[in-house]
């Protein structure tokens, strides 16, 4: 009987390494960590304790996309250079200002799948710290289908001052995501539209010489910029879920996802002199967004660029610890740096 259980386990540990094996590097730790937990649980007993703690704990219900899922509640702390956008990446790489912005938020999941959060924003300019802006998200997430799961979201932005070149100049975002469950690399689709304004006042102390004569022109030209972008990506991610790393309590969850965006930007520039002037006097950019003024063709859909989503969360009880990281790299023509990241890191309680 002994060595018949002794065959068993070493059976089970030839097919979890082979697994591991299989799996991103950037896990190897946790794959040996995991395996090690999985081999001491012999008790059926401990077993069915860590079964009843996986279904009844609210976070690893949404990892697993159970169908009884249940209501509930979030507290989050962020903290990362992602100053607007709570879902678009595109919209996000575009930001030319990169501070670090601190965002507590609050949200409430119910389990029908609708959503609603609030959002702070916080940082430091010129010594002082305050918050410049709030958001408000309602959200709906259908995880329930054989198919496919489905997430909606919209997003209202309330900026305090709109020249203020960190507040965002987008306040009406609208976006979709619709991912496959079948294959093992699950092929989605996302799309987002955004439009927004901001103000900005631009100094114009110059000379220019008209008839022979040095001419100083000096007056102050507030332009009034009023965007809009929509994007349409399509991806492909996996999900790789490890459970018991430290305690029969935890698991992590790592997802990362490639995407191909295309889509189109475009922005309206109205002055209060007038745009001549603007373009005779002055070489200085009218821009909180990178890449807008490179485009030659504002109106054309076209490949925008290629994106890689690293997306990460461990939890241990109510509490998690999620960090994320995106790459984009921009194709059309810009006097830009073609490769930008946005990074984030969220420590929250779910109850």
């Amino acid at each position: 009987m002994a060595t018949n259980n002794f065959r068993s386990v070493a059976l089970v540990a030839i097919v979890i390494i082979k697994e591991a094996m299989q799996r991103t590097l950037f896990f190897f730790l946790f794959c040996i960590i995991a395996y090690s937990k999985i081999l001491g649980q012999a008790n059926p007993a401990d077993k069915q304790i860590m079964d009843s703690l996986l279904q009844n704990d609210p976070m690893l219900k949404l990892i697993n996309n159970m169908d009884k899922a249940s209501s509930y509640f979030r507290i989050n702390m962020g903290v990362g250079n992602n100053v607007y956008s709570s879902g678009d990446k595109q919209v996000e790489t575009l930001q030319n200002n990169i501070p670090l912005v601190f965002t507590p938020s609050i949200g409430y999941y119910h389990k029908s799948g609708f959503g609603i959060s609030f959002t702070a924003f916080l940082f430091n300019e010129n010594k002082r710290t305050n918050f410049y802006q709030y958001s408000i998200t309602p959200s709906f997430n259908y995880v329930k289908g054989k198919v496919a799961n489905v997430n909606l979201s919209y997003t209202h932005y309330f900026e305090k001052d709109n020249y203020n070149a960190y507040s965002s100049p987008v306040q009406e975002e609208l976006y979709g995501t619709l991912v496959l469950k079948k294959a093992w690399i699950k092929p989605g689709i996302a799309a987002g539209y955004s439009t927004g304004r901001f103000n900005q006042i631009i100094e114009i102390d110059t000379t220019v010489k008209i008839l022979n004569r040095q001419i100083r022109i000096k007056y102050i030209d507030t332009a009034k910029i009023q965007l809009s972008s929509f994007s349409l990506a399509g991806t492909v991610e996996h999900a790789f879920i490890f459970y018991n790393l430290f305690s029969i309590k935890d698991a992590i969850i790592f997802i990362p996802q490639l995407a191909v965006i295309t889509g189109i930007n475009s922005y309206k520039v109205h002055h209060s002199s007038s745009l001549e002037n603007y373009n005779a006097f002055t070489k200085k950019q009218i821009k909180r967004f990178r890449h807008f003024q490179s485009q030659s063709d504002k109106d054309k859909f076209d490949l925008q660029s290629f994106g890689l989503d690293l997306d990460a969360n461990y939890t241990i009880g109510k509490f998690y610890i999620a960090p994320e990281i995106y790459f984009d790299y921009y194709l059309p023509a810009t006097t830009d740096n073609r490769f930008s990241q946005i990074y984030s890191l969220n420590i929250g309680i779910t109850f």
